[in-house]
């Protein structure tokens, strides 16, 4: 990877990809392991006021969607520039990237837009915070994964010769 820019898109999207892993880790080993040792009245108010403030966090959503347009922006330099021997690990790592992006646009995003519209205090409140919780925590190890493997192959593409 000799190219100044995509060497830029490359280290700005490992760090983005890293931080992204890392809010995701936090969800899954602390924040939802906490959430769930509450009531589910308790739970479905906790996230739902979690869910009302990441969007409003700039950080936060720069880190994420940030990072995806710099991913998109590396994997269009990876694949003009397939002859280089980082090219490979740039897409990939966009790549998987990406596909974390994609289970939160299209699967978290939805699912905590509708736990917004539940009543806490509603009879079949527990019920729809056990259907809720258990698929977001697995799909949450997902876009984790995902993130993870992004960054160890932008990593491995920067150190490409």
């Amino acid at each position: 990877m000799t190219d100044t820019y995509a060497r830029t898109l490359a280290i700005t999207a490992a760090i983005g990809a890293g931080l992204s892993a890392g809010v995701y880790l936090a969800f899954s080993t602390l924040v939802m392991g906490g959430i769930r040792r509450l009531s589910p009245s308790q739970a479905i108010g906790a996230m739902n006021g979690i869910n009302r403030a990441a969007p409003a966090s700039p950080l936060l959503m720069l880190v994420l969607f940030g990072t995806g347009v710099v991913c998109v922006l590396l994997m269009i330099s990876g694949f003009q520039h397939r002859d280089d021997p980082g090219a490979v690990w740039q897409i990939a790592g966009a790549a998987l990237f990406l596909i974390g992006m994609l289970i939160t646009i299209m699967y978290h995003i939805p699912h905590n837009d509708q736990l917004l519209k539940v009543d806490p205090n509603a009879a079949g409140a527990g019920t729809t915070w056990t259907h809720y919780y258990q698929p977001w925590m697995a799909w949450n190890h997902a876009r984790t994964l995902a993130s993870v493997g992004g960054t160890v192959c932008l990593v491995l593409a920067l150190r490409a010769k």
